[in-house]
């Protein structure tokens, strides 16, 4: 198999959305899903040519092509969750990062603790766990994603016009937003350097376009640690298994909320809602055996009979900080 490390670059505004309100779509998510990824890129392949129906098919009965989460690139840097142990004061607004003190505490066997003021002023510190940090200047801090917020008409399908009264919003990522992630291939897809690939709702309308690149990792991180960044949602499993690879999960620092899996192409209906640990838990797990891409883009998981990707990547901590090019 085969890791690369993907950017996407988004060619017009994508409504990408944690979930529909009653005025719409108007809660955007702060990262792109995986499986939502990785449906973009197996059409892609499927328009182009280079897949066919049945291929389709056996991805979705048995995957092969993994995905992380991808999130957003700010100022040309990487952005990455926040862990648990990151958050910024309400006062000063300096960002206080204790996620290598915990990695000690973990190591020793004790719970990790974090202050609930902060240590410079005494102000009350918010948790940024789970947005999106990048570093500047050596010190983290919080990045949120540009979008817009529009109301737009219905379209009935038979008539293909706009059925009065039906109304409803959406927030869109703008346009230009840039996104990374880890992608996985086996060795026998033939994976194009350039793509281009839509994203999210409203595709029709001329939603979600971009140009997604890809770039071989030649060199592999170091996994052989036992304490872990999730950088995609992860599923609270004490063993995690897919193919020829093995993890074994002994705890989780996070929080869980319930996310719908999506569609499932097979038996054309949605998929379970299952509780998750939100991207930048903290993981302590072993991997048992397998290959570290598998680990890095993410082990998909069976629920119900059907496989659900784009879950599970890990970092080590080391690998997090060296991402985000954060020194000390």
């Amino acid at each position: 198999m085969t890791l690369y490390e993907a950017r996407l670059l988004l060619k017009s505004p994508a409504i990408v959305t944690v979930r529909k309100t009653e005025r719409g779509y108007v809660k955007p998510s702060s990262f792109i899903p995986g499986s939502t990824l990785r449906g973009a890129i197996l059409t892609a392949l499927y328009r182009a040519g280079s897949m066919k129906e049945q291929d389709l098919e056996a991805e979705a009965r048995s995957p092969k092509l993994l995905t992380s989460a991808a999130f957003p690139v700010a100022e040309g840097r990487r952005t990455l969750p926040a862990t648990p142990f990151i958050a910024s004061c309400k006062l000063c607004g300096a960002t206080l990062d204790l996620t290598r003190n915990a990695v000690e505490a973990l190591q020793a066997g004790r719970d990790p603790e974090f202050p609930l003021l902060c240590p410079k002023d005494g102000g009350p510190l918010e948790s940024l766990y789970s947005r999106p940090v990048y570093a500047r200047d050596g010190r983290l801090r919080p990045f949120r994603l540009k979008t817009f917020r529009a109301t737009s008409v219905g379209i009935s399908k038979e008539r293909g016009s706009a059925v009065k009264g039906l109304l409803f919003d959406y927030e869109a990522i703008t346009d230009g937003a840039e996104f990374w992630a880890w992608i996985v291939s086996p060795n026998d897809m033939q994976m194009p350097s350039r793509l281009e690939v839509a994203v999210g709702r409203g595709q029709s309308r001329g939603f979600g376009w971009g140009e997604l690149n890809l770039r071989p990792v030649s060199q592999m991180p170091n996994l052989q640690k036992k304490v872990f960044v999730a950088l995609s949602p992860f599923t609270p499993w004490k063993e995690i298994a897919w193919e020829s690879n093995n993890l074994k999960v002994s705890k989780i620092l996070g929080r869980k909320s319930k996310v719908q899996l999506g569609w499932d192409m097979v038996k054309k209906g949605l998929r379970p809602s299952v509780k998750l640990s939100k991207p930048g838990s903290m993981v302590v797990a072993e991997l048992l055996h397998g290959e570290p891409p598998a680990f890095i883009a993410g082990l998909p998981v069976q629920v119900n009979e059907s496989w659900v990707v784009g879950l599970n990547s890990l970092l080590t901590v080391d690998e997090y900080y060296r991402l985000m090019e954060v020194t000390g």
